[in-house]
This record gives C-alpha cells, sequence and structure tokens, in this order.
C-alpha cells in the first residue's frame, strides 16, 4: 500500500503544477460570457412577471383565508377594494346588515407589495376567461358592498351572488398584468397572468 502511495506521488504533483491551458481558459470564459449575456436579457423580464404574479397570490391568499374565516365563524365578512392598493375585511354585525353605527369589526388591511396595485393596461383590451367584464381594474358587477358570506359564496348585500374581476399591475410594466376573479355561487378564487397576448393560468 505505501508502495502504491510513493508511486501515485510523483503524478499527482506533476498534474497540480501543470495548471490549465490557455484553451481551457478561453472556454471557461466564452460560457460565463455567453451565460452572464443570457442572464443580462432575461432578467427584467422574468422578475416583472415574477412580481405581478407574488402580487396576485398575496391577493387571492386574503380573499381564500377569509372565505374561509365566514364560514368557520358562521358571519358575513366584507370585502372593500380601496385604489390603489389596499384591500381590507370587516365582519358584518348580527343582524346583517346591520345599524350605520353597528359593531362591525375591521378584520385586515393588507396593502399589496412590490409596487402592485388595482390597474388595467390600455394593451391589455381581452377580459380573463371568465368573462366577467372588464371596464375598471374592480369590477363587482355594480354591487357595494360586497362580502363572503357563512355559507360560502360571494354576495352583495341583500345575498345574490355576484361574479368579480379584479385586474392587477405595476404602472408602465404591462408584464406585471394579472387578474383574479371570484365565482359569486362558490366564491372560488382564480388567478391569471397576461403572456403577452392572452390570459393564462
Amino acid at each position: 500500500m505505501e508502495a502504491l502511495r510513493r508511486h501515485t506521488r510523483p503524478f499527482a504533483r506533476v498534474r497540480s503544477t501543470r495548471g490549465f491551458s490557455l484553451v481551457e481558459l478561453l472556454m471557461v470564459v466564452a460560457i460565463l460570457a455567453i451565460l452572464a449575456a443570457v442572464a443580462i436579457g432575461v432578467t427584467p423580464g422574468v422578475i416583472q412577471t415574477a412580481k405581478g404574479q407574488s402580487g396576485a397570490q398575496q391577493l387571492a391568499s386574503f380573499l381564500k383565508r377569509h372565505r374561509e374565516l365566514a364560514i368557520s365563524r358562521r358571519r358575513n365578512i366584507e370585502i372593500a377594494f380601496t385604489l390603489p392598493n389596499i384591500v381590507t375585511s370587516t365582519q358584518r354585525a348580527v343582524p346583517n346588515p346591520p345599524a350605520a353605527l353597528g359593531p362591525s369589526t375591521v378584520l385586515e388591511t393588507m396593502y399589496l407589495e412590490g409596487q402592485i396595485g388595482y390597474r388595467k393596461f390600455p394593451v391589455v383590451g381581452l377580459d380573463t376567461p371568465d368573462a366577467f367584464g372588464s371596464p375598471a381594474a374592480i369590477n363587482l358587477g355594480g354591487a357595494n358592498p360586497v362580502m363572503f358570506t357563512s355559507e360560502g359564496s360571494f354576495t352583495d348585500v341583500d345575498g345574490n351572488p355576484i361574479n368579480a374581476s379584479v385586474f392587477l399591475g405595476v404602472p408602465n410594466q404591462v408584464s406585471t398584468a394579472n387578474a383574479l376573479t371570484i365565482i359569486g355561487t362558490t366564491a372560488t378564487v382564480r388567478t391569471f397572468r397576461w403572456d403577452g397576448s392572452r390570459w393564462v393560468q
């Protein structure tokens, strides 16, 4: 065994002192240059798309959480979307609708992060595949207020199910365009991303 170690040491020393050839170094530099060029070209678009999707997921999580809360507490929870980027949940008093000065309780106020706000882009003229109408960034079918009910639906103040669309994005960055839809009867929240030509889930 010792003889084998003595035999291999000179070769290891020769290999370590040899270093890299010029061809090997040029290949490594060329590969790094290609990777850097790809990263510079792709990164801004990828970051913008991720930012838009993050905002949509943040809002979707808020809505789903409060739908579950309405069911578990057996109370109607009102949702208010306020420009440019605020969403508020309020537990409505019993009886419902409450009196003007009734004891409704604000549960949570959330601000969308990363410059994401309620916004429609002129170049994105198409409605989402759910086709709930898209004249404005926040489309609640003309209802106000709107709420998740204890039965798990999304309704107006009279208990009529309503379908809603909410559009999101960062100013002047079309690649951040995202949308959420809420299906009234089941309060199912769906998210969509604009891929440059159409809405995709």
